[in-house]
This record gives structure tokens, C-alpha cells and sequence, in this order.
């Protein structure tokens, strides 16, 4: 999961470690998650990873009318 920067609200024992108020910690996205429904941390937004371009396959060279199975013109 990806990893998160969150600024906390409130101080909480954040697995085995105290976090301070108004500190930013880093979190993976389900524990930031988990903080946010409690009211620990403020809203963050989480960076989505962009979306790959479609990229078409180069036309074969051998794709056409005039090949070796194409009809003569008469």
C-alpha cells in the first residue's frame, strides 16, 4: 500500500510510538484511513498514480491491398 503524510489532531499512541498534535506522520493508506474515521488526523489527499496513455501498435508493413494474396485490378 502506498504511504501517507498526515498531520495529526490529537496525540495517540501510533503503534508503539507517541504521535504529537499537529505533527505530520507518515502512515500507509489503510492506517491513515483508520486515524481519519477516528478523528486523529485531518483530511489528506491521497496522490493517485497517473493514467497510462494507449498506445497503438505500429501498423505492419506488410498490411495493404497490394500483397502477395491481393487480387490484380482488371
Amino acid at each position: 500500500m502506498p504511504e501517507v503524510t498526515v498531520k495529526t489532531i490529537k496525540g495517540f499512541n501510533n503503534n508503539g510510538t507517541y504521535a504529537k498534535r499537529n505533527t505530520e506522520i507518515t502512515v500507509d493508506e489503510l492506517r491513515a484511513r483508520e486515524l481519519l474515521r477516528n478523528g486523529l488526523v485531518e483530511e489528506y489527499d491521497l496522490k493517485k498514480a497517473e493514467e497510462p496513455e494507449n498506445k497503438k501498435a505500429p501498423e505492419p508493413a506488410n498490411k495493404g491491398g497490394k500483397g502477395a494474396n491481393a487480387k490484380p485490378k482488371e
